[in-house]
Parts: structure tokens; sequence; C-alpha cells
């Protein structure tokens, strides 16, 4: 499957069921411009306030969603999943850690509809590439360190655990070699990939 980026409309919409085999939906991945934010603020926000309720308030810890999502609004790049131009997930992450080997993962969310199905797989691409094109070789996330439902996900997706920090697990995905990605990864055919993890 060959993603195509979708529209800079609003992704403010109500995707048809995605559980339905009759009409698949068209998925798209991509980077927003930093313009775009406050226009998909609102979906974003709802996506994310559904996500911390399904988690029982354990999407962000030690901090007020709204106001952790106004500082991810203004300060991290965002990739997004859309089905059909609605939004279906995204992923906040920072490129800004000047002197960095790393891009970090501040939030990763996928609506209910977009889980088990692979998707994550071209949102993780349009961020690589994203850190790939700003000279990132590392793209890093943290979890709880119990929260093993994550860091199996997390593991299936290639990251590899890179050290602890207090109650939080660090992983990252290795960039270079086998993880190696063109600029624009929504242009290239999807990959497998089996990268260890480079240190930061």
């Amino acid at each position: 499957m060959t993603l195509k980026p979708s529209s800079t409309s609003s992704l403010h919409c109500v995707p048809r069921s995605l559980g339905t085999r009759a009409a698949s939906p068209v998925w798209g991945a991509r980077v927003l411009a930093p313009r775009e934010h406050a226009l998909h603020a609102d979906a974003l926000r709802r996506l994310s306030h559904e996500e911390q309720a399904r988690l029982q308030d354990a999407l962000v810890h030690g901090a007020d969603l709204d106001t952790y999502l106004t500082e991810v609004l203004e300060q991290a790049d965002i990739a997004v999943l859309t089905a059909d131009g609605c939004l279906a997930g995204f992923c906040a992450f920072h490129t800004d850690a000047l002197g960095q080997s790393g891009a970090f993962v501040a939030l990763l969310v996928l609506s209910p509809e977009a889980r088990r199905r692979g998707m994550v797989r071209p949102l993780l691409e349009a961020t690589a590439a994203s850190a790939v094109a700003k000279g990132f070789d590392v793209l890093a996330l943290r979890v709880r360190h119990r929260d093993w439902q994550t860091i199996r996900f997390y593991l299936r997706q290639g990251f590899r655990e890179a050290g602890r920090h207090g109650h939080e697990l660090e992983m990252c995905l290795d960039l270079t070699g086998a993880f190696s990605l063109v600029a624009d990864a929504l242009t290239a055919e999807p990959r497998r990939y089996s990268a260890g993890c480079a240190g930061r």
C-alpha cells in the first residue's frame, strides 16, 4: 500500500465505520506544518481526552492534560494519521533539542478504529522521516517502567530499551542502518524494520 498525504482540510469529522470491509477507508499520514496546529487543535484535544478517559487518566502523568496539550501544540512537531480525511491518530514529537542525536516522542495517540490494524507504522514512518530530515538518527520516548502492554507495543515497532529514569523506561528506535528512511516516507512502500537501538 502506498500512503498519500491527506489534504490540509480540517480533521474535525466522524469517519465512516472502519470495521466494515465493504468500504475500506483511505489512510494517510503526514507531518503538519506549524501553521496547521491551530487548525487541528480541537480534533487533537478531543482524541487525547477520549484516550485519557479510556486509560483512566494514565495517558499523561503528573500534569493537567489541557495544559500539556497546549504546550505540545505550541512546541512539538505533529504527525497525523487520517482515515478518509478524519483524524485517526497523532504523534507529537520534539526535534528542537540541539546537540541531541534523538528526536523525542512526547505523545502518541491512536483512535480505537486505528488500533490493531497496523496503522501505527505509517504514523511512525512520517515521524521518523521528519526526524531524519532534521538530522536526527534516533527516535526516543519514555513509558512507565511497569506498563508491560505499552512496552511490548513499542518493542513490536522496533524500539529497544535504552535506560531508566526514575519510574520511566526510555526506549529508542535507531533511524540509521536497517531503519534508514528516505526523507519522504509517505511515498515509499512500507518496509519491515529490525533495528537495534543506538546509544543517544
